[in-house]
C-alpha cells in the first residue's frame, strides 16, 4: 500500500488510495461518500474486487478459469470472461484485426527471438499472423463457441480496464459511492458525480515531466496504448514490443494513442488497435465507432511528436493549471489540492 488521503468537505468524504502491486500495476483509487466509514469500507470492497476479477483472468495460473477454458479443461466460464471475450472478438473484428486476441502468439516468438538472437523471417511472421487472422470463438447470446485452437487467447491487453470499469460500478451500486476514480496503470475510469482532469504523458519525455495535454472527462474511461520503454532487442538491434498482428513485425509508426471511450474496455481496444495503425486510419476507425453512436475521442502521437486529434477532442480539452500564487509569509498553503492522475503509457499491449 502506497498510503491513503482522507478529505472531507460538503459532498461528504473523500479516500485517495494507493495499492501496489495489483494486476501488475499501481491500483490508485479517489472515492467520495457520505461518510468516511462508507469511504474505508468502499476502499477495502475495491481491493478485494479487483484481486477477485484479476484472478477470473489471469493467464499466469493454470487454474484460473480462463486458463482452464483455454486449455479446454472447463467450458464453463463466469460472466465477468464471457463478457470480455466478447468484447475482444468484437474488438478485432472491428479494428480489422489491428486489434487481436491472439497477439500473445506473435509476443512468443519475438521473445524467442531475442533468446537466440536471430530476428525472425518475414515469411515465419506472415505465416504467425495469418494462423491468428479470425477470432476463434464466438460468443452468441452470452454462449461461448470454439472455432479454432483457443490455447493462445490472452486478454490482458483489455483486461485491467474491464475490471477498473467493474470495481467503479461495484462501488456505486453496492457501497453507496457517489464518485468514483479507479487508476489502473494509467487506464482510468471516471463514474458518478463531477469530473476528472488527466493528464496525457509526452511519450519522448520521461517520468515527472508536465504533461503533453490536459483532458476533462466525466463517466467516462481513458486508455493510452505505446511503444515507450519497452522493446525487443535482437541481436543488438531493437524493436519496439508493440506487434502489429496483421503482419507480426514490429509497428513503428506511433509513439502513443490515447483514447477516451464510455468504458474502459472499449477505450483500451481502440488505443492498442490506434498503436498500430497509420494516424489516418485510426481517425477513420474513429469516425466510424462514432456513427454507430459510441462517444469517442483519440489523440495519436508521432515518433516526431506529430499529433492528431479526433473531432471529440477539443471539446474534452482542459486548460493548464493557473499558478498558484505564492504564500505570504506565515501564510498556510493549501491543501485541498484537485488530484490530476496521468494517463501514461503501459506496459505494452
Amino acid at each position: 500500500m502506497d498510503g491513503v488521503t482522507v478529505r472531507h468537505g460538503p459532498d461528504g468524504c473523500t479516500v485517495v488510495a494507493g495499492y501496489q502491486p495489483v494486476m501488475g500495476t499501481h491500483l490508485h483509487l479517489q472515492i467520495t461518500a457520505p461518510t468516511e466509514a462508507a469511504c474505508r469500507a468502499a476502499e477495502a470492497a475495491a481491493l478485494d474486487e479487483a484481486v477477485r476479477l484479476q484472478g477470473l483472468f489471469t493467464v499466469f495460473d493454470p487454474a484460473s478459469p480462463l486458463c482452464r477454458w483455454r486449455s479446454g479443461a472447463d467450458e464453463r466460464l463466469p460472466a465477468e470472461v464471457r463478457d470480455l471475450l466478447a468484447v475482444a472478438a468484437d474488438g478485432q473484428t472491428r479494428t480489422g484485426g489491428a486489434f487481436n486476441v491472439r497477439t500473445a502468439v506473435l509476443t512468443r516468438r519475438w521473445l524467442q527471438a531475442t533468446s537466440d538472437g536471430v530476428e525472425p523471417s518475414d515469411g515465419e511472421l506472415a505465416a504467425l499472423a495469418a494462423s491468428i487472422a479470425a477470432p476463434p470463438y464466438e460468443v452468441d447470446d452470452g454462449t461461448v463457441r470454439r472455432l479454432a485452437d483457443c490455447s493462445g487467447v490472452d486478454l490482458n491487453a483489455i483486461a485491467k480496464g474491464h475490471i477498473a470499469d467493474l470495481v467503479a460500478h461495484r462501488l456505486l451500486t453496492e457501497r453507496g459511492a457517489t464518485r468514483v476514480v479507479v487508476n489502473a496503470g494509467g487506464d482510468l475510469v471516471h463514474r458518478g458525480a463531477g469530473s476528472v482532469v488527466v493528464g496525457i504523458d509526452d511519450p519522448r519525455r520521461g517520468d515527472g515531466a508536465p504533461p503533453l495535454h490536459r483532458i476533462e472527462v466525466a463517466d467516462a474511461a481513458v486508455a493510452t496504448s505505446g511503444r515507450a520503454r519497452r522493446w525487443f532487442d535482437v541481436a543488438g538491434r531493437r524493436w519496439s514490443r508493440v506487434l502489429d498482428p496483421r503482419t507480426g513485425r514490429p509497428a513503428d509508426g506511433t509513439a502513443s494513442a490515447t483514447v477516451v471511450a464510455p468504458d474502459a474496455a472499449t477505450a483500451e481496444v481502440l488505443a492498442t488497435a490506434a498503436s498500430v495503425l497509420a494516424p489516418v486510419d485510426t481517425l477513420r476507425l474513429l469516425d466510424h465507432v462514432a456513427g454507430t453512436g459510441t462517444a469517442v475521442a483519440a489523440l495519436v502521437v508521432e515518433p516526431d511528436g506529430t499529433q492528431h486529434r479526433s473531432p471529440m477532442w477539443a471539446p474534452i480539452s482542459a486548460p493548464p493549471p493557473a499558478a498558484a500564487p505564492t504564500p505570504a509569509a506565515g501564510a498556510a498553503t493549501p491543501t485541498g489540492r484537485r488530484l490530476e492522475p496521468t494517463a501514461g503509457c503501459p506496459p505494452a499491449r
